[in-house]
């Protein structure tokens, strides 16, 4: 293939997703929006959501080729999986009780946590194997 490749377009699709991934981790889930009212948001909440739309659309209205928005999307997907791995409390907290260590999610995610993993080597795979970069 003789497509060229805009590394601009994966740098800048990089660079949101650790902004994205920073939403995660820096802003404190108890911080809220009040709207007045009795109407409260969650900051960390939006602020996610707001993130993974601006994703989104850089993605769909910066199209140079098929192959670098494959590529771009591809390095997103490995850096919030790499987060995910890195930074997701998969054991309970020494603290909890009884009940919250027996319905604590890790077991669930670390599961689906490893599955997204071989989907991601398998994207991989496709572009080292087809000589794309």
């Amino acid at each position: 293939m003789n497509k060229s490749v805009r590394f601009g377009t994966i740098l800048g699709g990089a660079i949101l997703t650790l902004l994205w991934v920073f939403c995660f981790l820096f802003i404190k889930p108890t911080l809220a929006i009040d709207f007045g009212g009795g109407v409260l948001f969650s900051l960390q909440l939006t602020a996610i959501l707001i993130g993974l739309l601006i994703i989104v659309l850089y993605h769909v209205y910066n199209r140079p080729n098929p192959d670098t928005t494959k590529l771009s999307l591809t390095t997103d997907l490995t850096i919030a999986w790499l987060s995910l791995i890195l930074f997701y409390p998969f054991n309970p907290p020494a603290n909890a009780s009884s009940t919250v260590a027996t319905t604590w999610p890790g077991g669930a995610v670390g599961f689906f946590a490893l599955i997204g993993g071989l989907g991601i080597v398998v994207l991989w795979v496709h572009f080292f194997a087809d000589e794309i970069a």
